[in-house]
């Protein structure tokens, strides 16, 4: 399990991220392959028969909103939750000039008070849980399984295993397992089994998994998980 995090954290920070990405003309947080591997994760995502058809989704760490958007095409009723302001602003433009219905809110993923109990059937982690550090990991899940409603389903698409990037394994700090530079931790990295411990010891059932293994760059543990 992980150790006591040593490292502050910078969350904040990705809005100077976005910014540049927006400022560069990029067209999202990922790059045109990135982007497209993971779309093809959640088009399969909703075809998959455990899943929900419709529903009140939520993303969080939801960027400049192009996997909302995608349940917004859809028929979902979709909100997103993101610290940066750039990303919100971002997604709330895409969102207009799609013509979709899309709700998008800058806020904190530890704390989601501005929604009710039960609100959501669907929270989706948009590639965001590998950010949240030490124990606002527990914040994170704590809140998530809270704003969904019994029965309702989390899907996680997240980083784990060991770093295989040479760069990556420079930053790499093993007691913490995060990425670590400039003496803040940017990303946690954990073992599968760590991270499926995490999100059963908040109440979660996880219905099905996956680790998706890659020669050059760290793993990715994609699973489903019901409240």
């Amino acid at each position: 399990m992980r150790s006591k995090i040593k490292f502050k954290t910078d969350y904040p920070g990705h809005d100077a991220l976005y910014r540049r990405r927006k400022e560069s003309g990029a067209a999202g947080w990922n790059d045109e392959q990135t982007w497209q591997d993971w779309r093809r994760e959640i088009v399969g995502l909703m075809g998959s028969p455990d899943f929900p058809r419709s529903g009140k989704v939520l993303e969080i760490g939801s960027g400049a909103g192009d996997v909302s958007l995608l349940f917004a095409e859809r028929g979902y009723q979709v909100s997103g939750i993101d610290i940066s302001a750039t990303a919100i602003e971002w997604a709330k433009e895409k969102a207009s000039n799609a013509r979709l219905k899309a709700n998008f809110e800058v806020g904190d993923v530890t704390n989601m008070g501005r929604w009710e109990n039960g609100t959501f059937d669907i929270v989706v982690d948009g590639h965001c849980l590998h950010c949240i550090i030490g124990d606002d990991r527990a914040k994170v899940l704590k809140e998530t399984f809270r704003v969904l409603k019994p029965g309702g389903m989390f899907y996680v698409s997240t980083m784990c295993g060991e770093p295989k990037e040479p760069e990556v394994i420079k930053m790499f700090d093993a007691e913490t397992r995060c990425m670590v530079w400039d003496g803040v931790a940017r990303r946690y990295i954990g073992r599968s089994e760590d991270i499926l411990m995490e999100i059963e010891g908040i109440g979660f059932k996880i219905i099905k998994q996956e680790i998706q293994a890659s020669k050059d760059t760290e793993d990715n543990l994609s699973l489903l998980a019901k409240k």
